[in-house]
């Protein structure tokens, strides 16, 4: 049988062990042979403490001179521990430390792998658990990114002003999380976001010239606008990067799915648990293409949790 591992998680907040437990749900048992349960206290068989609060700090500075298996939890990566789990979590970093943990190693290796995020984020999970860098192109590079590729791989660093011929005016703001555009989403025309855009589609805007230009614009959540670029770029085919035989689970309900049946009973599926494509289209009884572009759509946005290693675990 597997063994089991307490996690305790001290003074963290609800959000992330939110996305600590929909991480351990992806994986428990799958890889490892370890069966991961987090409580609330100190004593499990390994401690995280949040170290950003002084209740946090205080734990850390009474425990770390007598536990050895103790993570710092922290959005300053100068912290002073052996072993550092960053704010906000990313999905790779800390499925990572578990599987150290399992095979009794705490901190990362000397060099450790950069870490990104699949599709998410999850995230965001809950955020965008899970965002990937710009280095980290997808398969879909060779033939070009279509928008939504573009905004998940980080394409553009700063505000940008969307100049493709076709295109209406959109100006992408993803330091703050925000994209300007006059008009409703409606309004756009989906096949355009199927079509592939070359990185020079979005022109690099200062600071300045993003506030001159987006005078008489209304601000949206750029969330909104990677679902639906998501959502389009695909249309009914599975995103090549989840053509796999991968589980997928969400730890939250994207909030623009809620605004449709089919995609909120989809969504609620994957918040109990993990599936693969084809548990997935059994469950819902949706045709496969709803359900394709409904993880397009989450892989887009972030908040789509993959596990790509349970089939070989199995085995």
């Amino acid at each position: 049988m597997p063994e089991t591992l307490y996690l305790s998680v001290v003074h963290a907040g609800a959000k992330d062990r939110m996305v600590m437990r929909s991480l351990i749900n992806l994986v428990n048992g799958r890889s490892s042979g370890v069966l991961w349960e987090i409580q609330d206290d100190v004593g499990g068989d390994v401690t995280i403490i949040d170290v950003d609060s002084e209740q946090g700090r205080e734990l850390w500075s009474e425990l770390r001179e007598r536990s050895t298996r103790l993570i710092a939890l922290s959005v300053d990566k100068h912290f002073a521990a052996d072993s550092l789990l960053l704010k906000p979590l990313r999905a790779r970093e800390f499925l990572g430390l578990l599987s150290r943990l399992a095979e009794g190693e705490v901190a990362p290796p000397a060099d450790p792998e950069p870490t990104a995020d699949a599709g998410a984020s999850a995230t965001d999970v809950g955020r965008d658990v899970e965002a990937t860098g710009a280095a980290d192109r997808t398969p879909m590079h060779a033939a070009g990114l279509t928008l939504a590729d573009h905004l998940r791989c980080q394409t553009w660093q700063g505000p940008i002003v969307l100049t493709e011929p076709g295109w209406p005016l959109l100006l992408v703001d993803p330091g703050s999380g925000a994209w300007f555009f006059d008009g409703s989403i409606g309004d756009l025309d989906p096949a355009q976001f199927s079509r592939p855009l070359p990185d020079s589609a979005g022109v690099s805007l200062t600071s300045g010239e993003l506030v001159e230009r987006i005078q008489g614009h209304r601000q949206r959540p750029l969330s909104e606008l990677k679902w639906y670029a998501g959502l389009a770029q695909l249309p009914g085919r599975l995103h090549p990067d989840l053509n796999a035989e991968f589980q997928f689970m969400l730890a939250q309900v994207p909030a623009e799915a809620m605004q449709n049946d089919a995609l909120h009973q989809l969504a609620r599926l994957l918040l109990r648990g993990p599936m693969d494509l084809t548990e997935l289209i059994a469950e819902s009884g949706q045709p496969e293409a709803n359900v394709a572009v409904f993880l397009n759509g989450c892989y887009a946005s972030g908040k789509l949790l993959i596990n790509r290693d349970w089939r070989a675990a199995g085995f």
